[in-house]
């Protein structure tokens, strides 16, 4: 009896030591996905840092109109800026700021964010915005004038690194765009991000 209880007794600890050291084991896995993933978003930050330092420079000696001013004034300077931006970055093409990795990083983001709680309400949100179908912008190139900017669900974006109030994330049909606003200027584009879809 003290011999199968104590075979019951090592049956047991083994059982426990087996469980803890999987799931250290698991969450070792975890911790280092979300290092690597926040290594990613803080290499994208740092890119964007740059983008808005060089964006800074092609702002001097531009008069920034105020939004009371004619049309006219605020496309003339949409235009200037985005020029000035082109000169500085003539060499500019897709995945300068979303590289690969960044890239991917979105992919699990959005997923992420579309099979967590609020998924079923971005998907409303894009049923609701005008389809945008066919098109496809490239880095450098003005936003295109009568293209719809469909908005993007608040509870998404609260799932991708921020941006500076210039900036903005944008779906154009299956790729999502780094839009600068002011100078309604294509910074860059990830061309098969899977946009939500709808059910």
């Amino acid at each position: 009896m003290l011999r199968s209880q104590q075979q019951f007794e090592v049956f047991r600890n083994g059982i426990l030591s087996l469980t803890l050291l999987l799931l250290s084991t698991f969450l070792i896995a975890a911790q280092q996905r979300v290092n690597a993933n926040a290594a990613i978003a803080a290499k994208f930050e740092h890119k964007i840092a740059d983008y808005m330092k060089l964006r800074q420079k092609a702002l001097a000696g531009l008069a920034v109109p105020k939004n009371t001013e004619s049309p006219e004034k605020i496309a003339d300077f949409q235009k200037q800026l985005a020029g000035k931006i082109r000169d500085l970055r003539p060499q500019a093409k897709q995945g300068d700021l979303f590289t690969p990795e960044v890239a991917g990083l979105f992919q699990r983001l959005v997923a992420t964010a579309m099979r967590g709680k609020d998924g079923a309400l971005i998907r409303t949100s894009f049923q609701r915005a005008e389809p945008i179908q066919g098109e496809h912008l490239d880095v450098n190139a003005t936003y295109p004038d009568g293209l719809p900017l469909q908005s993007m669900p608040p509870s998404l974006l609260l799932n991708l690194p921020r941006l500076p109030k210039e900036l903005e994330y944008r779906f154009v049909g299956r790729e999502l765009i780094l839009h600068d606003t002011q100078a309604s200027l294509i910074v860059d584009v990830i061309p098969d991000l899977r946009m939500p879809q709808t059910k």
